[in-house]
């Protein structure tokens, strides 16, 4: 059961070796009596240890270890985390002005559903194809795309603590997690109000074979085998395709 006392919304960060985006991202939430920021850092080396370490009171719950990569990073967070909703940031991405209040507003009275989506605003440089803003769908579309842009999405808890992200999907488990939802008849709000801008870099925004292969193998997971698997084969290649061309 949830404590009365705890926040409504924990901002996960999952950190390694970006210690001037870890400072942006930390310092653009902070003074929120709502919100809990929870950093995971997998023991960077370039100085981001010792300032979270100095700025202590600005994060109430810190973990720095090694661990498997960034999903595994992020469901370290899930752990660690007490609030009522997630939100996962990366360093170097920062709330849009009155983001976090409009997030407290929308989710605060909400107690039914799985999964909230937003709009995010995509910093350049951007990859050909790549639209500057990304507007939520959790419909039927997401089995063609990510419709549901990762640092765009608020998740409660409940939901995806026991599912949380493969980490086996080293590029697209964002992706992976949020077809699961769907296929399981998840329940999800979506609002045209954009909350974040999002650093250039991540690494779904590479768009080479690996990444369509990986999306090919978490479809089968979360969608089945057979036809389903057949038609996102030749579909995924198309994508792959179009990509070429584009760049």
């Amino acid at each position: 059961m949830v404590s009365s006392t705890s926040p409504i919304l924990s901002i996960i960060i999952p950190s390694f070796n970006q210690l001037e985006g870890l400072k942006k991202t930390i310092q653009s939430c902070t003074g929120y009596g709502d919100v809990e920021i929870v950093v995971v850092d997998g023991d960077s080396t370039d100085g981001s240890k010792a300032w979270l370490i100095d700025n202590a009171e600005l994060i109430p719950k810190l973990r720095t270890a090694p661990d498997k990569g960034i999903y595994d990073a992020m469901n370290k967070g899930i752990d660690l985390a007490s609030g009522i909703w997630l939100w996962f940031l990366g360093t170097g991405d920062t709330p849009k002005k009155g983001a976090i209040d409009k997030v407290l507003e929308k989710v605060k009275s909400d107690s039914e559903s799985d999964l909230h989506g937003f709009s995010v605003e995509l910093l350049p440089p951007l990859e050909p194809g790549v639209p500057q803003f990304y507007s939520p769908d959790f419909s039927s579309n997401i089995k063609w795309r990510n419709t549901m842009h990762h640092q765009g999405v608020i998740y409660r808890k409940s939901s995806i603590e026991n599912l949380k992200y493969d980490i086996k999907y080293r590029v697209l488990a964002d992706y992976h997690l949020n077809l699961k939802l769907w296929s399981e008849g998840a329940s999800c709000k979506c609002h045209d109000f954009t909350i974040a801008s999002v650093d250039a870099g991540g690494v779904s925004r590479n768009f080479n074979k690996r990444l369509y292969a990986e999306e090919r193998m978490l479809k089968r997971d979360a969608l089945g085998g057979g036809f389903s698997a057949l038609v996102q084969t030749f579909w995924t290649r198309i994508k792959y395709l179009r990509k070429k061309l584009a760049s």
